[in-house]
């Protein structure tokens, strides 16, 4: 009975002491897949409103304009820790282009990889003395291609942070 308790024990230690560091910590994380004909949330939590051409989502950051585009799905995705924002993403399904923030400049950031009949990425903001950074990425899918976005505390990728689909281009 004793050596099946140690194998237990050292399983279990092979198990935790395999698992990646998290630099965040716990995050919080907030979303919205947004048909871009009528700017209707179809999942998540934030708040969309139509304005004119866009589908908006406010944000402490610089706020997000899907601009509509008939037949697609945008996806935004936050990620929130104790203190507020710490980054953001945003599928854009009109002109296929991925936005990636890192919307505290604190010397870590999440990485972003986009599935799409493919694997594309990963794709990270630049890292400045800004305490804005963000990168924009031409994508160019052919339209009606599934997107999902999966981000990660590195660029391993390990650490998944969250997985959010159902963006078309």
């Amino acid at each position: 009975m004793a050596a099946i308790t140690t194998i237990g024990a050292v399983a279990a230690s092979l198990v935790v002491g395999a698992s990646p560091a998290h630099a965040y910590g716990t995050l919080i994380v907030r979303y919205a897949v947004v048909d871009t004909d009528n700017c209707a949330r179809l999942a998540g939590s934030l708040s969309v409103s139509a304005q004119g051409d866009y589908c908006v989502l406010n944000d402490s950051a610089d706020d997000t304009f899907f601009h509509k585009d008939p037949g697609g799905v945008a996806i935004k995705v936050e990620e929130h820790d104790s203190n507020g924002m710490v980054a953001k993403q945003e599928f854009h399904p009109y002109g296929e282009t991925l936005w990636v923030y890192d919307t505290r400049n604190d010397g870590d950031t999440v990485y972003t990889d986009v599935y799409a009949n493919g694997f594309y990425g990963p794709y990270a903001p630049p890292g400045t003395s800004n305490t804005i950074d963000f990168a924009k990425v031409n994508l160019d899918f052919p339209e009606g291609r599934s997107i999902r976005l999966d981000v990660y505390d590195d660029a391993g990728p390990a650490d998944l942070i969250t997985s959010v689909g159902g963006g078309v281009a």
